[in-house]
């Protein structure tokens, strides 16, 4: 994972944690490096909806920790995507995100899996190589 944003973003990120425990300190450095390759994969830069944004986090997760990914998110305290609307407005007051007057946190109620199927379960039917 990449290193911490910078040393602002890590004080704003410690004020959340003194209020807010839920989630752990990588929630939010890894919710911060989402919206950023969210952003970046689009031909446009624009702002992104909710669910553009969870499967933007989805995605990153993936390629981040390939089939651990629902382990690490679950670890950080995120187990659906309310927990991320959570985590996107905590940074939004802490003036590490910013959101349209036309987003709200019910954005993030909605039926969403952070962990594509594939990575939750094991592949059926499929026989291991052979090691000699």
């Amino acid at each position: 994972m990449p290193e911490p944003i910078d040393n602002e973003a890590e004080r704003k990120i410690a004020g959340i944690l003194s209020r807010e425990s839920r989630y752990a300190a990588g929630a939010y450095t890894f919710v911060a490096e989402a919206v950023t390759f969210t952003v970046g994969r689009l031909s446009v830069h624009r702002h992104v909806s909710a669910r553009e944004l969870l499967e933007g986090i989805r995605d990153y997760a993936a390629g981040q920790f390939g089939v651990m990914a629902g382990e690490v998110l679950h670890e950080w305290g995120i187990h659906e995507a309310t927990d991320v609307g959570r985590i996107v407005y905590l940074m939004i007051d802490a003036k590490l995100l910013a959101a349209s007057e036309e987003d709200s946190p019910e954005d993030f109620n909605i039926d969403f899996d952070l962990v594509p199927e594939e990575a939750v379960s094991p592949a059926v039917g499929r026989t291991l190589p052979k090691i000699d």
